[in-house]
This record gives C-alpha cells, structure tokens and sequence, in this order.
C-alpha cells in the first residue's frame, strides 16, 4: 500500500507503472480522474453504466478498465468485473472501507474524513521514484458544510498535477480514527434515509455489509424532487462536470456522515 496525497494522483501512479496507452473510464465520474489519464498521456474511452451501475457494454479482454464503487454500494460489481477482467483497476473513493480489489485499486481519505489530503493505495507495481511529501495546507471542509469553502479547495488542488506522498499530518490524524464509529454512523443514516426513501428511490443498490459514502437517490417525480429541495435536506449532485456526450441518468446524494 502506497499513502499518496490524492486519487487522482494514485491513477497517475497506476497509469506510470503499467506504461497504460489507453483506458476505459465511465462517463458517470468525476473529471477530475479522466483529465489526469489525459494529462499521463493515456487516451480515454468512455463508457455508460445502467441504472444498477452495471456498465452497458463488454470491454476487450486485455484492456485496462476503470470501475468506479459507486456510492460504496458496488463492492459485489466490482468483483464480478475483477472476475472477468485481469486489468480491472477500481476507483475505492466513494468506498474507504472497501478491501482490495482488481489489478490496482485506490480510495479517497477526503471523502470519509475531515482532512486535507490522502489516498491509499494498492498496486502490484511500484514505480522506482521518491517523491516528496504534500505540504500544501487547507483547511479541510465537507461538500456539505460549506459548499464555497469545498470548491476554493477543490480548485487548488486541481493545480496539483506532481505526484506526492500524503502529507504528514494527515498519516498521523489516521492513526487516531475511530474506523468502527465512523462506520457505524454512516450505516445508521443510510438505513434511516433508506426507511424514509426507498419506496420513491427508481436506484436498487442494497447496503449489505457496505459502509456507504452518501444515500443516492433518484426519481422521476419532478414534485416529488422539488418538495426535497425546498426542505431542510442537504442534497448533493454527482456529477455536473461530466463530458458532453454523457447520458446517464443524474443521481442526487444525501451525504453521510460529520
């Protein structure tokens, strides 16, 4: 496991290491991964994902595969891929406590807890390079608490591009997480909402033994929607960035979690 600084920088790092010339990513995804495979030199083939989150096509059987753990509710997707794909990388960003799976795979720290930076990675390879520690300093912020603050951050970590390890007052406030209570309240929300939602939710993702980044959510009930928005909720939507060709249907999030 290699502790980088962030996601989009430990898909550099597998990009490097396997010599990746071209990738399939979906177009369901934050730009922020397809814009650093651009950035490695690697081409990007997108493809859709159906309302299960299951990708609407096959892929070629040696070609490297970018799944992404959608909502940390696809763990049993992505193995299913892994099993029929050698070169399946999995994108564990919405999945912190999510094992190993695939060729390579990589989570976000961000997303689960109130840091700066981070993002652990499993990769068969390793690239001989040191790289230096992160010693850019923000003030960590959920999506949800403050939407402005989130994106000023967002945007200076977009300047990032130079692979680093993460920083190092992050890798000591990790050794102090309480994993299990963290993870015991994001379940206890998620089968809250799901009480309240499921029954107007068109989404069938099963919680399982999964620890969930967000509650997604999505209907085709315009009133229904709006009597959401104009409530006391905190809706999140994944995502507004993607390429223009993208169809799949929009999701709305209910975050989890501080």
């Amino acid at each position: 496991m290699l502790k980088l600084n962030l996601a989009r920088n430990s898909l550099r790092y597998i990009i490097r290491a396997y010599g990746i010339k071209e990738i399939f990513i979906p177009y369901f995804s934050c730009d922020s991964l397809w814009k650093a495979a651009r950035e490695e030199g690697c081409y990007v083939k997108f493809y859709h994902v159906d309302m299960n989150m299951r990708p609407v096509c096959e892929f070629p059987q040696n070609s490297f595969i970018l799944y992404i753990n959608y909502f940390g509710l696809c763990t049993d997707k992505c193995l299913e891929l892994a099993g029929m794909y050698q070169n399946l990388i999995v994108d564990n960003t919405q999945a912190f406590y999510c094992e190993h799976i695939g060729l390579a795979s990589f989570n976000s720290l961000r997303k689960f807890f109130k840091v700066q930076n981070g993002s652990y990675l499993y990769c068969k390879k390793e690239l001989p390079d040191v790289f230096e520690c992160d010693s850019l300093y923000l003030e960590p912020v959920f999506m949800h608490e403050n939407y402005n603050h989130f994106v000023e951050n967002e945007l200076i970590l977009n300047t990032e591009t130079e692979i680093k390890y993460m920083s190092a007052d992050v890798e000591n406030y990790m050794h102090n997480v309480d994993f299990t209570f963290a993870k015991n309240i994001r379940r206890s929300l998620y089968e809250q909402y799901g009480t309240a939602f499921d029954k107007f939710n068109l989404l069938e993702l099963s919680l399982g033994d999964s620890v969930p980044y967000c509650y997604p959510f999505k209907t085709n009930d315009e009133e229904f929607l709006k009597k959401l928005e104009s409530g006391k909720f905190i809706l999140l939507k994944l995502w507004d960035n993607n390429p223009k060709q993208a169809q799949d249907s929009d999701v709305i999030a209910f975050p989890l979690g501080d």
